[in-house]
């Protein structure tokens, strides 16, 4: 197969993925009711830790009177909170609260245990295989995204 051929599988292969990974029942995730939006700050909170309201609005590309919208609302959920920076009391670290750590962990447990799954029907060689492209795939992802070394947003 050329590559051309090979990028028009990888694509439909990834929406036919994706249309049933829809389809799948994370229940935690739907049980939390959380938008889109309120997701990713809590999964940028996870994985960066404390940010900065600014942070917030860079990584997920939004203005910041919307990152004040989506936090005010996590707060009110009980998933964040706003801490005083010692160094300058004006400015505002975002944090999980212990709550919102829970449901993070909760949701990539879920992901694993989803993954497990489905790597189960595969042989030992076709795991193998996945796990090459997927460190591939990470590697090109990363001179992408992260070209000066420094970590991105993912979001």
């Amino acid at each position: 197969m050329n590559r051309d051929a090979a990028m028009t599988a990888i694509a439909q292969d990834e929406a036919a993925l994706l249309r049933l990974f829809s389809r799948s029942q994370f229940t935690a995730l739907l049980q939390s009711a959380l938008t889109m939006q309120q997701l990713k700050v809590l999964l940028l909170l996870h994985g960066d830790g404390p940010l900065m309201s600014h942070e917030l609005a860079d990584a997920l590309r939004i203005s910041p009177a919307s990152v004040t919208g989506l936090v005010d609302r996590l707060v009110d959920r009980g998933l964040v909170r706003r801490v005083a920076d010692p160094a300058d009391r004006r400015a505002r670290h975002v944090h999980p609260t212990t709550e919102g750590s829970r449901l993070v962990e909760q949701l990539m447990a879920e992901g694993a245990e989803h993954r497990a799954a489905l790597l189960a029907h595969l042989d030992d060689d076709s795991v193998q295989t996945i796990a090459t492209a997927f460190a591939a795939l990470r590697r090109a992802a990363e001179q992408v995204y992260e070209p000066d070394g420094q970590r991105a947003h993912p979001l």
